[in-house]
């Protein structure tokens, strides 16, 4: 029988020892939709001439493990996963702000029908990229880096976590505000959380040594319809803005605020005669007021 989709699921552990599964591991569920992670391996051709006019096979060289995992927001599911991609210990205050509390963590896919377990070690979460699109949920994907990928036995002290049951969050429910004022015009925006990483490779190994961290980086877009011209005005000037997201199930929020933005491009198409659509794509850079690129805060 072919292994389903509808039978996988996918577990993490946090390490204590990056590259390590813990002996008696406590697997926490994620709620995902699609997935990607896999073993990402080199391939290494040969270059030699010969009077056959081929080549032998190629082989394999170093590997990381590398995808996404893309998820819909709801409350309480995704909290440990975000401070491990803010890199911080734990929430401050219902608050995470950008850390350098580098975590790492075992994720385990399972294929209930089949029975096969693959356990991919030493994963960072590099990056987190949000959608917020009409008549949708709000999709989030974790982008994640790991050493190695191998195929696992689940010992018997291993314990699983049940998964959340809060309803996912849908983009008809929340707000979001430019400048400080509500943005009521706002047709589209998505993001992307970047921490920069990558796998750091050694002679004799094929699996990386481990994953290196890197600059904290935010970008994103904002569609909006365009009314006074005053987004536009910012992009041509230059103008130093924020943004602030906030998603809600009608009762808990998360708000992601991005307190020092500059517009970097937009577009000034006039497509037809409907109501005019102007996107901005802009960049979000370390505020010192405060001291940090972005913020994601969620209700008590």
């Amino acid at each position: 029988m072919a292994a389903s989709g509808s039978a996988v699921r996918y577990y993490y552990v946090e390490e204590t020892v990056p590259g390590t599964t813990p002996a008696s591991p406590t697997f926490k569920p994620i709620r995902f939709n699609t997935a990607s992670l896999t073993r990402n391996v080199a391939q290494v051709e040969s270059a030699e001439i010969n009077s056959l006019r081929q080549r032998p096979p190629a082989k394999q060289g170093t590997y990381s493990t590398q995808g996404e995992i893309v998820c819909e927001l709801s409350d309480g599911s995704f909290d440990e996963l975000l401070a491990i991609l803010m890199q911080q210990a734990d929430w401050t205050a219902n608050a995470l702000k950008v850390g350098s509390t580098v975590r790492s963590i075992s994720i385990l896919k399972r294929h209930t029908d089949t029975g096969e377990d693959v356990i991919y070690r030493g994963c960072r979460l590099n990056t987190l990229s949000v959608a917020a699109d009409i008549d949708a949920r709000v999709m989030f994907t974790f982008g994640v880096i790991g050493t190695e990928a191998v195929p696992y036995t689940v010992p018997a002290e291993a314990t699983f976590a049940a998964a959340t049951t809060s309803e996912p969050m849908v983009t008809s429910v929340g707000s979001i505000s430019e400048g400080g004022n509500t943005l009521a015009i706002a047709t589209s925006h998505n993001f992307t959380l970047n921490n920069g990483m990558a796998p750091l490779f050694t002679l004799h190994n094929r699996a990386a040594l481990k994953v290196q961290n890197g600059i904290f980086t935010a970008t994103g877009t904002l569609s909006a319809y365009r009314e006074s011209g005053g987004l536009y005005a910012k992009f041509l000037n230059e103008t130093a803005t924020s943004i602030s997201q906030t998603f809600s199930d009608g009762t808990n929020t998360y708000t992601f605020t991005f307190p020092n933005v500059i517009y970097t491009q937009a577009d000034d198409a006039v497509p037809g005669p409907d109501a005019i659509v102007n996107t901005f794509t802009y960049s979000a850079g370390y505020d010192g007021t405060a001291q940090t690129t972005v913020t994601i805060s969620r209700s008590a």
